[in-house]
């Protein structure tokens, strides 16, 4: 068995991901920093986003192929055995709550309206926030490529290779704990708010030996959110009428 030391291409690896990391959380800084008015379109900050995460992925399995390890120590196979099976249960009910979520949002004024200051208080979720129809759609597929391409690097390449120099465990710890400082633009809370899906994915590629399942997790929540954040604005003015109209025959006068 190969030892992290031996193999130099897994440690160009593993720069790449710090490099990437550096910049982004300086990225970020520089841009929280700015007045609203004065930063570049979301749509921008989608296509920087989406293309450092596939050349950090394409990085990230060059690296492991030339270090001459199969693929499937990364996760990119199917599950097996019961553990697998496990993972796909833990996978299914995570989507059926997102769906519940969706659904919940759809239907109550309450909840668009808590969810609505939810998102209006989020740290750093103004950065990344679509508004037009062609933003929606830009965030959309930056879901699909986090989805894909994060999981990929930080329980895939990461964990793997972190797993040759100290227990899985240890490997699994780290790799949760630089995919959260990855986030780190949405503040303390928001990094808080991300553990438990973390410790999730984390879970069901500990389980399964595969990646697919935490990627449809990954990718599904993403979306969620874009989801939520269309349903909250389209139903604002609505539910801003609904609300002072609630207000006038004094039923709003029921705590939620």
């Amino acid at each position: 068995m190969q030892t992290l030391t031996q193999t130099p291409s897994l440690m160009l690896g593993l720069l790449a991901i710090a490099a990437v990391l550096i910049s982004g959380v300086i990225s970020d800084i520089r841009l929280k920093r700015r007045e609203p008015d004065d930063r570049p379109p979301v749509s921008h900050q989608y296509l920087k986003t989406g293309l450092s995460l596939w050349l950090l992925c394409a990085t990230c399995l060059a690296c492991w192929h030339f270090a001459n390890l199969p693929f499937t120590d990364l996760g990119l196979q199917a599950t097996t055995g019961s553990g697998g099976v496990l993972a796909w249960i833990l996978a299914g009910a995570a989507i059926l709550y997102g769906l519940y979520s969706l659904v919940t949002t759809a239907l109550d004024r309450t909840a668009r309206s808590k969810l609505r200051v939810q998102l209006a208080e989020a740290e750093g979720f103004d950065l990344l926030r679509p508004r037009r129809v062609s933003e929606h759609l830009g965030f959309q597929a930056l879901s699909v490529t986090a989805g894909v391409t994060e999981e990929v690097v930080f329980r895939g390449f990461l964990m793997a290779t972190l797993a040759l120099a100290m227990p899985l465990w240890a490997a699994a710890v780290a790799s949760m704990s630089l995919f959260i400082l990855a986030h780190a633009y949405q503040g303390v809370s928001g990094m808080l708010r991300i553990l438990p899906i973390t410790v999730l994915m984390t879970t069901v590629v500990w389980l399964g030996g595969s990646l697919w399942p935490a990627i449809i997790i990954h990718i599904l929540a993403d979306a969620l959110a874009g989801c939520l954040v269309a349903l909250t604005d389209a139903h604002e003015r609505v539910d801003q009428v609904m609300a002072e109209n609630a207000g006038e025959d004094g039923s709003a006068a029921l705590p939620a």
